[in-house]
């Protein structure tokens, strides 16, 4: 077996290339190879899929690489959860298993709606049911069934014995009957793992007899076909001079007639493999460099860079302690010597005895600057090896593909240590209990939303740099649906019900919890979706058919960027006193005049200007496309703290020329301009407690960071604060719901959201200033907070104007 891993000139040369410019120790994959498996599998057994196991390897490059081949993912935790979404895998591709999965693990499984939750336990069924339940969702799971046959020839057996993994065969009925009376759960299938480092085909085709044996059982006893049986895997590959690798072509010819079979009886049924060693593991390298030799009482050394601290399966942990495949690596610099083999004992750098990752291998004399390479590691390589022990940390790792090297990981930075080892202080108190929200704040598909917390997180620290990094938000098919919020269903081309939030519609209640709940990922991020602004609520209501179409037609197929100027720079948002104007020329109308802290209309196509006609001061709504009139126009991106996202901006306009089609409900039209006005006022009514809302879930998002650092009691009170303002917001828009909205009720709580986020800014620095210099996000909403002044400018007239209408007893 061993001169199958000798390496040539030009791979030594390449070797000694990546060690020069990446450094020792580092694991170094070739793409070609995982490439080449993936499709050997799948040519000898057609009629199954596969999924990738990610705890073989779970590095990002190396699943999204054979996810783009057509390979599921099965993870086993949290991380390789979102690394597996990272990667491109569809939710409806992955898998979740292992015993004792954590709350927040499943919560995440069951908000992305993954393929299938396997459960391993009595206790777990009831576990994932209440947090579907919870999340108003029916989550697909499969049973993992620890049968009572075994088979001979795995390396490592998982099921047939007592174990951990899986529900005994014995309380499968007790299993199924449970999983029928809990309502928010759906049998999906079937999983059975039997082992691992399995090399004779015969004994997976007899472990796979016996799992579709049992499989076929179950389904007699059932109301309706299962969707899958996933068969686990366990396919080995050799590391000893005594083992030979699998015969996939034999596996296949035995496999296919017995799978064929199978599908033929069950054909709403598909057979699923989950291999993770057999797919990556000959395509990787272990490479570390010799830092010295010496022999002690007649035995050779050559002490190296790495050791069993990245590479513990060739140290014997998991394994016998025998030798992986080894090949020595001489520097450029040395000729080879000419020297006979003899045997040499391959160690790290730690201070233990245990430390050996091959023994007694046969090497010829190897020298400090040479370089050992350690085969068939792609898989159970660094992540499943202490890589912290002594303060060595992760290993560099490579990725080779058509010629062209990439480093897919980073080497472990001694800062990034330190920082993890930060101290904060946690409380010996009792945890804060909060109190429940009202609705619509409870909705389940507020909880669904988590899915998009990363991108949120991430876009809103590209805004500031990068205005167009919106496009990132856009990409997202549940971001999308969201933006659309507000479109008539004739023009919307992705509508809510295609989102994965499980709604068909969104009234506006929902719409304002919706926007709290996005706003504690990050505010600026909402502000910067294209989406229809004001102006598309009093077009909808006032506008005529085509004025319609050119302002929604394009959200049939994308996204479309608008804006509403009313606010100017010497008068605010005091559309009373504005100066813009609409003047008569001998060539018709023209609009000239300033408008200011307008967000988006340096992304916009189109959108809304208020003015005065100059002749009458009746004022006029213009529908503006600033492409259109583009010479008549200086827009001027505004320097702004926080809220990067609205891309605030100045728009001068000098003479730009206004048909008859660009006004709005002119007073020659049906409806009037007064409609006209009168809807815009209705629009900013249900504008008020979405800027509410944009504050409190602002709010919210530094009290979760400040949570993170164990600052929850510390904070307790503001935490009450929250919820009491999310109670108040809840019955001002279920006012507006009943029709009966009130505008000094609006104007308060809009003042109180903004005022308690505007407190809690004020006080972080106060009592938590370490974690506020610590923390970027939480600084990042900090800065955010303050960009709610832009939008609160006009706050005290609104509650001039609600007051008085109030006290003269005036519907507001």
């Amino acid at each position: 077996m061993m001169a199958e891993f000798e390496i040539m000139p030009q791979e030594a040369a390449q070797l000694h290339g990546l060690a020069e410019r990446v450094g020792t120790p580092f694991y170094v994959y070739d793409a070609a190879l995982v490439r080449a498996r993936y499709r050997a599998l799948t040519r000898s057994l057609p009629d199954a899929g596969f999924f990738y196991s990610l705890k073989a390897n779970p590095n990002l490059s190396l699943v999204g690489l054979l996810v783009a081949q057509g390979a599921g993912a099965e993870v086993s935790s949290r991380l390789e959860l979102e690394t597996a979404v990272a990667a491109g895998a569809p939710a409806e591709r992955i898998l979740m298993v292992g015993p004792g999965k954590a709350e927040a693990d499943l919560e995440r499984a069951v908000s992305l709606g993954i393929k299938a939750i396997v459960v391993e336990s009595l206790a777990e069924l009831d576990q994932i049911d209440r947090i579907a339940a919870k999340a108003g969702r029916c989550q697909p799971i499969a049973l993992r069934i620890n049968p009572n046959f075994k088979v001979s020839g795995a390396r490592l057996n998982m099921s047939g014995r007592p174990t951990q993994f899986g529900i005994d065969e014995t309380a499968m009925e007790s299993a199924l009957a449970r999983v029928a009376a809990l309502d928010h759960l759906r049998l999906a299938g079937l999983h059975v793992y039997m082992g691992t480092r399995i090399l004779a085909h015969e004994t997976i085709v007899e472990n796979t007899r016996g799992i579709l044996e049992l499989a076929a059982r179950v389904a007699q006893t059932l109301p309706e076909p299962m969707a899958f049986i996933d068969i686990g895997g366990g396919y080995g590959v050799p590391y000893y001079e005594d083992e030979t690798p699998l015969d996939l072509a034999a596996l296949g010819e035995a496999m296919r007639p017995l799978l064929r079979g199978f599908c033929e009886t069950h054909p709403e049924t598909a057979i699923a493999i989950e291999l993770g060693r057999y797919m990556v593991a000959e395509a990787g390298r272990f490479v570390t460099s010799v830092r010295q030799v010496k022999a002690s009482k007649g035995e050779n050394f050559a002490v190296c860079d790495g050791g069993s601290n990245l590479h513990s399966a060739a140290a014997g942990q998991g394994f016998m302690r025998r030798n992986f495949p080894v090949s020595l690596v001489p520097h450029p610099a040395r000729q080879s010597s000419a020297a006979e083999a003899s045997p040499w004992s391959v160690t790290g750098p730690l201070c233990t005895p245990m430390d050996v990752i091959a023994k007694d291998v046969s090497l010829s004399m190897p020298a400090p600057g040479d370089l050992i390479c350690i085969h068939q590691s792609g898989a159970y390589g660094a992540t499943a090896s202490p890589v912290n022990f002594l303060g060595f940390g992760a290993p560099a790792e490579i990725m080779i593909d058509e010629g062209t090297a990439t480093v897919v990981r980073e080497r472990a930075q001694v800062q990034a240590f330190l920082d993890e080892q930060m101290p904060r202080q946690i409380s010996m108190r009792p945890a804060v209990t909060e109190a429940a929200l009202p609705a619509p704040f409870d909705h389940p598909a507020l909880e669904r939303l988590e899915a998009v917390r990363p991108l949120f997180e991430t876009t809103g620290g590209k805004l500031a740099q990068d205005p167009d990094a919106w496009r990132d938000l856009w990409a997202d098919p549940m971001v999308r649906a969201l933006t659309m919020i507000g479109v008539p269903a004739e023009y919307n081309g992705f509508p809510l019900a295609e989102s994965g939030l499980g709604l068909e519609h969104c009234p506006h209640d929902l719409h304002v919890a919706l926007v709290e709940r996005l706003a504690r990922f990050d505010a600026g991020s909402i502000l910067a979706l294209q989406g229809p602004s004001l102006a598309g609520g009093a077009l909808d209501a006032v506008g005529s058919p085509a004025q319609k179409e050119r302002f929604f037609g394009a959200y049939r197929s994308g996204p479309q960027g608008t804006f509403f100027a009313v606010t100017e720079p010497e008068v605010g948002s005091d559309a009373s006193a504005g100066s813009a104007v609409l003047r008569l020329t001998d060539t018709g109308y023209v609009l000239s005049g300033s408008k200011m802290l307008i967000g988006n209309v340096a992304r916009a196509q189109i959108g809304i200007v208020f003015a005065k006609f100059e002749d009458s001061g009746r004022r006029a709504l213009v529908l503006v496309e600033p492409d259109r009139v583009r010479a008549h126009l200086t827009i001027t991106r505004l320097p702004t703290t926080g809220m990067s996202g609205a891309d605030l901006c100045r728009i001068d306009m000098r003479d730009v020329p206004v048909a008859q089609e660009d006004l709005v409900a002119a007073q020659s039209e049906r409806p009037s301009l007064r409609d006209g006005f009168m809807a815009i006022n209705g629009v900013f009514e249900r504008y008020r407690p979405v800027v509410a809302a944009l504050a409190l879930g602002n709010a919210r998002g530094m009290l979760e960071r400040l949570a993170r650092h164990g600052q929850a009691n510390a904070f307790a009170s503001e935490f009450r604060s929250h919820a009491a303002l999310i109670a108040a917001l809840a019955d001002v828009c279920a006012d507006g719901m009943r029709g009966q909205a009130k505008g000094h009720r609006i104007s308060e709580i809009k003042y109180q959201a903004v005022a308690f986020s505007d407190a809690l800014v004020a006080r972080i620095p106060r009592d938590a200033p370490a974690v506020m210099l610590t923390d970027p996000l939480l600084r990042r909403k900090m800065r955010d907070a303050k960009g709610f002044e832009y939008m609160e400018g006009t706050s005290n007239i609104h509650v001039l104007n609600a007051y008085r209408a109030y006290v003269a007893g005036v519907a507001s």
